[in-house]
């Protein structure tokens, strides 16, 4: 009985687990950076995919944190659906492979009303940010980093963003807390 009891719960728990990743990305603010093709495995030096519960024990963590006044970068985790980071050198593609994905990655934001918010394209180096609004707020944040085929970073933050809230953060950029202190606090 114990066992047919343990299976029952494995599967609500996975069930519940894959209803919750798919309505993330059915989530307008979704960006599906890893279709991108631009970092394999190998190349990440830095893969972050926060999501759920983790995302609010990140964001718990961040309320005890004693680095200034957190209050806006908390709220601001709190109403998150997801994060996520990924960083590295490609390996196996050269500069122009990398512009083609970039441009590609960039064509389809713009095709499905994510608006462009900055850009800089400086030498050989691009950055890209977009974000989708509905409702009055930010629903997602995408942004991509080409430093010269060098370094890749891309970035898809989901979820309910208060414009107000997000302001006030900018505003107080030098009272941002640690954001190493929080990826330890969730790892």
């Amino acid at each position: 009985m114990r066992k047919k009891l343990f299976v029952l719960g494995a599967l609500v728990i996975f069930s519940g687990g894959a209803v919750a990743a798919q309505s993330v990305s059915s989530h307008p603010g979704y960006f599906p950076i890893e279709e991108m093709g631009l970092l394999a495995k190998g190349d990440l030096e830095v893969d972050v995919d926060l999501q759920g519960a983790m995302l609010q024990v990140a964001a718990g963590a961040m309320e005890n944190d004693d680095v200034g006044d957190d209050s806006n970068f908390t709220e601001l985790v709190a109403n998150l659906e997801r994060v996520r980071v990924q960083v590295g050198t490609p390996s196996g593609a050269d500069k122009s492979t990398i512009n083609h994905a970039i441009e590609e990655a960039k064509a389809r934001l713009e095709s499905t009303n994510w608006d462009r918010i900055l850009s800089v394209e400086e030498d050989e180096e691009q950055v890209y940010v977009y974000a989708i609004e509905g409702d009055g707020n930010i629903l997602g944040i995408t942004v991509l980093v080409n430093g010269g085929a060098e370094e890749i970073v891309v970035v898809n933050i989901v979820g309910n963003i208060d414009p107000r809230v997000l302001g006030r953060l900018i505003a107080s950029m030098d009272e941002i807390p640690n954001l190493e202190g929080f990826m330890s606090a969730v790892e």
